[in-house]
């Protein structure tokens, strides 16, 4: 049969899924959820940046790239309810996306290399 029979919106939907997969992904991993800046008025001093993570936190002076402190334990002993959320929501979404798109796939490959005549069995157990 081929992938002829495969019809367009069913792989555009695992195209989206696919960036769906790849966007929440990018999301769990990203360090700069919340960026708090210090700003002191002392001129010998430099500003202190706060960036807090899902999975890490980190502080850096203005015009710095690294972290002076880099507190990887962070995520465990966080307090603050939104990113609790967000630690347990995203991964989940993403085991469900996941299984979402694998589900997807399994219709696909049957629908672009079944047989011709249809299996009855199968159309009695939908």
């Amino acid at each position: 049969m081929g992938c002829r029979d495969v019809h367009a919106a069913t792989v555009l939907s695992f195209l989206c899924g696919i960036a769906s997969v790849a966007g929440l992904f990018a999301g769990t991993l990203l360090p700069n959820w919340r960026k708090l800046r210090l700003i002191t008025f002392n001129r010998n001093e430099k500003n202190l940046t706060v960036y807090t993570g899902l999975w890490v936190k980190c502080a850096r002076y203005d015009g710095s790239s690294d972290c002076l402190m880099y507190d990887t334990t962070w995520y465990s002993s966080v307090d603050q309810l939104d990113l609790r959320v967000l630690q347990f929501a995203l991964p989940l979404s993403m085991l469900i996306a996941m299984g979402a798109l694998l589900l997807c796939l399994i219709g696909m490959c049957n629908t672009a290399f079944r047989s011709s005549v249809p299996n009855i069995k199968l159309a009695k157990c939908l």
